[in-house]
């Protein structure tokens, strides 16, 4: 029992030093995630946000179990953990955004929360200008990190879950994720067939301060092919990442608006399918797998665990 716990909260200080590094650490000046936020307005936060969220999306939409193989009744209880990383390419470092109407009409081109410096749009008169954002994180890959417990078999079906209650941490906001899922085995009823087949399904919350909240779901089909201590594994997934944005702009206002300064914004993450390919290698109580995920999105996983 004491190994259980010292390997939770090592877990858990490894997602802390993962979301640390992706919403606090910015690539230029000194503003943290939640207040960089509160200075875009609504007709922009989406541009800027939207690659962070098909990030997020994308990654805890990931690691699930690859192995098809469940047993009709048997014992399995495997505790994970899980890293995972979505690539960032030039597409998601720019997207158009809207100046103020008092400064110019046309949408200007500038940067995404990972993109580098933002534009200055200048007034073709008067001597003002206006200054887009800066990205804040400057990176070819989005890391995440989640602890998960998978445990098994009943009539064919395992049962993953995740959970992860880290508190506020100085400048850090506090982070929620829960998420349940189960798989059921398709082989069982297919005996001549010389692989293992599942299908699973699986929701998720997850929230960050007190801006956004976000729920996820994977419908899986998964197959597997086992030799001794390897497992070659592949699957086809459909998922959809629902995120409400909600905060109080406190940007400048043009002269005499009195606009509403409370923002709410519904988001959907743009990953919707994907496939998926890995291998896993089960050394007696020790396990490990990576595997890549190709989509709207790519994504990279790989995974320590240890059970049977």
């Amino acid at each position: 029992m004491k190994s259980f716990y010292r390997m939770w909260s090592i877990m858990r200080v490894g997602i802390v030093i993962v979301l640390f590094t992706v919403l606090t650490l910015p690539s230029s000046g000194q503003n943290t995630f939640e207040e960089t936020i509160e200075k875009i307005t609504s007709d922009n936060v989406r541009g800027y946000i939207q690659p962070m969220l098909d990030g997020f999306g994308a990654n805890i939409n990931s690691g699930f179990p690859g192995s098809a193989r469940i047993k009709k009744m048997g014992l399995t209880f495997k505790l994970q953990f899980v890293g995972m990383g979505t690539l960032i390419g030039d597409a998601e470092k720019s997207y158009m955004a809207t100046p103020p109407e008092h400064i110019a009409q046309e949408p200007v081109q500038t940067a995404t929360v990972f993109g580098g410096d933002g534009a200055v749009v200048e007034h073709p008169v008067y001597p003002l200008n206006y200054k887009f954002q800066n990205g804040l994180i400057d990176a070819s890959i989005m890391p995440f990190a989640i602890p998960q417990l998978t445990i098994g078999d009943v009539f064919g079906t395992q049962m993953t879950i995740r959970y992860v209650p880290i508190p506020e941490i100085d400048d850090f906001p506090k982070v929620n994720l829960f998420g349940i899922g189960v798989r059921h085995s398709i082989s069982q009823y297919l005996p001549l067939v010389p692989v293992d087949l599942a299908a699973g399904v699986f929701y998720q919350t997850f929230s960050i301060g007190d801006h956004l909240d976000s729920k996820a779901t994977a419908l899986t089909a998964q197959v597997s092919k086992t030799f001794l201590v390897l497992t070659l594994y592949g699957g086809l997934q459909y998922e959809t990442t629902d995120v409400n944005l909600s905060y109080t702009y406190t940007g400048p206002l043009p002269p005499g608006d009195q606009s509403d300064r409370n923002v709410s914004i519904d988001l959907k993450g743009e990953n919707k399918f994907r496939a998926t390919a890995g291998v896993s290698l089960a050394l007696g109580i020790l396990h490990l797998h990576t595997d890549i995920s190709v989509g709207k999105v790519t994504v990279i996983s790989a995974g320590l665990g240890f059970g049977i």
